[in-house]
């Protein structure tokens, strides 16, 4: 298990509210010398408790659809799982993959441009690995929130800005910034300028324009919170009572909960939440489970609770979505 000081934690929660501050500034931040700050950045990136470097997108915005897949896998060998995996690794539209203890074995996300159906891409995964698959569910993705960063520390970030829906077409310079931070949200201007044929200042603009109309919301970073010692928990929600009240009541005890990383809700699936939970073992999540439903046992109940084994890829769009800009 890795030990971080004190240090380090302020480092990750500034990462964690963006992704993009440069070395300097955490340093003043922090007080803290900048050759400091690197050498920590790439120890806990060497480690493995850094990640990745995120850019988080209003995915509708640019006219994605997003779809959750879990599997229930059976007649499964090693090299069996390896083949499946791999094939999503390298589909153009598949994002987050991650296997699973409980009912479901295997979670991946589909993230689908408007001109590409999902009934192609689903039959042809079905008919390639049919013999391995005895259930499967199909969720559509409606909306979401990541605040990992709340469980570290004292900074809470910034509240982010309503933005709608509503699409907008991007250039092909827009199409390949995005691409290039979507690879590594630290990607230095310099470098984005020379890829995309921009001066800095032009694609410095550029990125600050695609977060004023709400297509870049902001920066982030995947953890590996077993690095720290924890176990990630998904557990899913099916509500009871329906009505913005009670969404806006359970987001707002999602976003305030210290142990709770995420939250998605789904339409037309037999639950309508899923969370993510962060825990040192089985007795924190056995009280969490104590204190949802002496707080929500009235409008929502658990529908089931997953075990994350490992995270393959984390969440990226994959290629296959710039392919069609």
């Amino acid at each position: 298990m890795l030990t971080l000081d004190a240090y380090d934690k302020k480092i990750l929660e500034i990462l964690l509210n963006n992704a993009r501050e440069h070395i300097s500034v955490i340093g003043k931040k922090i007080r803290l010398r900048r050759e400091n700050v690197n050498y920590k950045i790439h120890r806990m990136m060497k480690a493995g408790l850094i990640k990745e470097f995120n850019v988080a997108l209003n995915e509708k915005k640019i006219g994605l659809t997003h779809y959750v897949v879990l599997l229930e896998l059976v007649n499964l060998k090693e090299q069996s799982e390896e083949k499946i995996i791999l094939y999503l690794k390298e589909s153009k539209y598949m994002s987050w993959i991650g296997p699973a203890a409980g009912k479901w074995s295997l979670i991946f996300d589909i993230l689908l441009p408007e001109k590409v159906e999902l009934t192609a891409i689903i039959n042809d995964f079905l008919t390639k690995f049919k013999k391995y698959i005895d259930d499967y569910v199909i969720l559509k993705w409606e909306e979401g929130d990541h605040f990992g960063f709340k469980f570290l520390g004292s900074i809470e970030r910034k509240k982010r800005t309503e933005f709608s829906s509503e699409k907008i077409n991007l250039d092909k310079k827009d199409a390949h910034i995005i691409s290039l931070l979507n690879a590594d949200a630290r990607t230095s201007l310099v470098d984005i300028s020379e890829k995309v044929g921009l001066t800095p200042n032009g694609a410095g603009n550029r990125i600050k324009k695609l977060e004023k109309d709400g297509i870049i919301l902001g920066y982030t970073i995947s953890i590996d919170w077993r690095k720290l010692g924890y176990e990630w928990y998904g557990i899913q929600l099916k509500l009871i009572k329906f009505g913005e009240e009670t969404n806006k009541r359970l987001i707002d005890f999602f976003t305030k909960h210290e142990r709770i990383t995420f939250y998605s809700r789904y339409i037309g699936a037999a639950w309508d939440y899923d969370i993510g939970l962060i825990g040192k073992n089985s007795a924190e999540l056995r009280q969490f489970i104590n204190e949802f439903r002496a707080q929500f046992s009235g409008i929502a109940k658990i529908y089931n609770v997953i075990l994350p084994l490992e995270e393959i890829t984390g969440y990226k769009l994959p290629n296959g979505v710039f392919a069609t800009n």
